[in-house]
């Protein structure tokens, strides 16, 4: 027998070092193939309580920062849709003023444009973002406007067109079958067709039942669409199509109190126009009545879209607010990141050299069992 009854105690220790430094190997190999500390909380002990922490707060901000893209997405259809309703608004105005003060575009014509603008408007307020429709209030599943292409048969606009079909018509004014009956003016025919325009009745709305039914049972008078964009920061961002947002109709002149009824009511008004109807203030009715019809709808339109383009900048501070929030999340995150690196990542430069120096280490250890065995008192004598 070569080995002597002392080498086993050498072995056994150089055994059980090479073994340490084969464990330290074998962890430096899995730290190098994955780039981490360790695959388990466990592992990072003591900075696994930082580790946690740490991840918790980068969801938490991931969070609001999805929940920011949402309704940066949803503003972001809202505002060229609310523009291009502001632009037909203002055109409508400027050819029924045209129209007044110049002739140089017939009733007709206005009449024709006001019909088209009326159905693009219809299919504006339908807007998606997505699957959502944007003016659609809580329930952002169902169009606003039921049918936007039949928009000219519906209630809204039959109902106003007989209105304004009755300019110049004699009526019984005062309820006296004694006094003349006066022929239908221009302060009547818009004094008629404004609680039309704000009805919610069905039949006679051009919204949604869901839009025109109070809340809760639906989205009448409903909260504003909102968020929290961070710890204690609400933005208020949301629009339905039947009700103005941060914006606030004027009174004068008359207001259904919502910007987007206003501007539907005036291109329905416009849209029900003819020279037939033009020539009767010829015959009915002394003066001008037929062109105050027309500065009226004009001024209502024009009103309309002071009133939108207040909601529009409104929409465009929270816009402002929410990609501030959306940078600072994002400069936060790259901290919290960094400082998640620093506990849970490992410094592949170091691992590789330390791996290095063990693997030469472990080798010189076997080596040294080796020999071990082979000595005895005669060879080492």
């Amino acid at each position: 027998m070569s080995q002597t009854i002392s080498s086993y105690g050498t072995i056994g220790r150089t055994l059980t070092s090479a073994l340490a430094v084969r464990d330290r190997l074998d962890l430096l190999t899995r730290q190098a193939s994955s780039g981490r500390v360790a695959e388990t909380y466990g592992g990072l002990a003591p900075n696994a309580t930082v580790s946690i922490s740490l991840r918790a707060e980068v969801s938490r901000r991931d969070t609001y920062t999805q929940a920011i893209g949402m309704a940066e997405l949803r503003l972001k259809v809202m505002q060229p849709a609310l523009g291009r309703i502001g632009e037909l608004a203002s055109e409508l105005a400027s050819d029924a003023l045209s129209a007044v003060t110049q002739g140089r575009i017939s009733v007709e014509v206005v009449a024709e444009q006001a019909r088209a603008a009326l159905k693009e408007m219809a299919v504006l307020l339908n807007t998606q973002a997505g699957d959502e429709y944007v003016f659609g209030g809580s329930d952002s599943t169902r169009a606003p406007v039921p049918n936007p292409n039949t928009i000219l048969q519906s209630g809204f606009f039959t109902q106003i067109q007989a209105s304004v079909q009755q300019f110049a018509v004699p009526w019984d004014h005062d309820a006296n079958l004694l006094t003349p009956d006066v022929p239908r003016s221009a302060s009547q025919v818009l004094a008629d067709t404004l609680p039309i325009a704000g009805s919610n009745a069905a039949g006679t709305s051009p919204f949604s039942s869901f839009l025109s039914t109070l809340a809760p049972a639906g989205g009448l008078g409903e909260p504003r669409t909102w968020l929290m964009a961070d710890d204690g920061q609400k933005i208020t961002y949301g629009l339905r199509a039947n009700e103005n947002g941060a914006a606030t109709s004027r009174t004068d002149p008359p207001s259904t109190g919502s910007f987007i009824r206003d501007i539907m009511r005036g291109l329905a008004m416009l849209g029900s126009l003819s020279e037939t109807i033009r020539d009767r203030d010829q015959t009915a009715i002394q003066g001008d009545a037929f062109n105050e019809l027309l500065t009226g709808i004009a001024s209502s339109l024009q009103s309309a879209h002071k009133t939108l383009e207040e909601e529009r900048g409104a929409l465009g501070v929270s816009e402002q607010r929410l990609a501030a929030l959306k940078e600072r999340h994002a400069d936060v995150t790259v901290v919290l990141k960094n400082q998640v690196s620093a506990v849970e990542d490992v410094d592949i430069a170091e691992v590789s050299a330390r791996l290095q120096m063990l693997q030469t280490q472990l080798e010189m250890s076997y080596r040294l069992i080796a020999n071990l065995r082979d000595m005895n008192l005669a060879r080492y004598l």
